[in-house]
């Protein structure tokens, strides 16, 4: 652990050779929005709940702390970074369940970890499950769905891949399919979804050398927003899913307008626009996708994320 991560409360009662089973490892800052339903969806199933802060200011510790969660603050690093030493705090649990501060299971997929937990299947190394969207309060039953994120691991057998500020989580071994569905309430509103898409899309324009070609810029956010309202039936989401499909493209203009800002000669007396020849952090990530039953890793989703 560096010098940077402080333990500031701990779950009682625990140890390691009591036989507890279930660890569950969430990332935050300032989530006091949606962190209650998150530790309220996994308190009655978790051995520890396991809470890396980077600098909350909001409600969340102490919301954490009223679950008895095991809270470490840790300069944030990286999504990528953070997310692999949350999995290493579960290392001496038999699961480790991954969750964003945005999600949290719904019923059936509370019982079937619990059952899953409990069973113990010495055959799977992982499982998936199936993440379902909540915005503007009310679901998206069609729009990025199926979207099968493998969240429960062996954390021998796990790691953490990708690049910032997606991570991707991986196994050696099988992996399975949970049912149920875990609800994803990412955003506020419209102005909270429009302004993180604005800074993820700048980072991945900087973390990746590709995108911004003309064609790309013309052809992209249509082609983005066809998949979401026809392929995938995002139609029948109505006026969110218009809302949503419609943000999507946006997200995918911003991704390749940045990129192509960021191929332009520099501009007299060094301005940059913010973007060419600048680093930026990492706040957050949603990304952490696998694949199915029989395979030794992971692969990713693969679906064009509005943030």
């Amino acid at each position: 652990m560096s010098r940077s991560d402080t333990i500031s409360s701990s779950t009682s009662g625990f140890s390691s050779s009591a036989g507890s089973t279930l660890a569950v490892a969430i990332c935050t800052r300032d989530n006091e929005r949606t962190i209650e339903r998150t530790l309220r969806s996994v308190a009655d199933l978790a051995d520890r709940i396991i809470i890396v802060d980077s600098g909350s200011k909001d409600r969340t510790l102490e919301i954490g702390a009223a679950f008895d969660a095991h809270i470490i603050h840790r300069d944030w690093p990286g999504m990528i970074s953070q997310r692999r030493f949350s999995l290493e705090q579960g290392r001496d649990f038999t699961w480790v369940l991954l969750l964003d501060s945005d999600e949290s299971l719904e019923p059936e997929a509370r019982e079937a970890l619990r059952d899953t937990v409990r069973k113990n299947d010495p055959a799977l190394s992982g499982w998936e499950i199936n993440r379902k969207i909540w915005f503007l309060d009310g679901w998206l039953h069609h729009m990025y769905h199926p979207e099968w994120r493998l969240r429960l691991v062996r954390p021998a057998q796990a790691r953490i891949a990708g690049t910032d500020p997606h991570d991707r989580v991986e196994v050696d071994g099988r992996v399975g399919r949970l049912r149920g569905i875990v609800r994803h309430d990412s955003w506020a509103d419209v102005h909270d979804l429009v302004t993180r898409q604005i800074r993820h899309a700048s980072e991945q324009a900087a973390a990746h050398s590709r995108g911004g070609d003309l064609w790309q810029i013309l052809l992209s956010p249509a082609a983005a927003m066809f998949k979401q309202l026809i392929l995938k039936r995002g139609i029948l989401d109505g006026r969110r899913g218009l809302i949503a499909a419609g943000l999507t493209a946006n997200y995918v203009m911003l991704k390749h307008a940045f990129a192509a800002e960021r191929r332009l000669p520099a501009r007299s007396g060094g301005a940059t626009g913010g973007t060419s020849g600048s680093t930026r952090e990492s706040p957050k990530s949603h990304r952490v996708a696998s694949r199915d039953t029989s395979a030794s890793t992971s692969s990713s989703a693969g679906r064009e994320d509005p943030a």
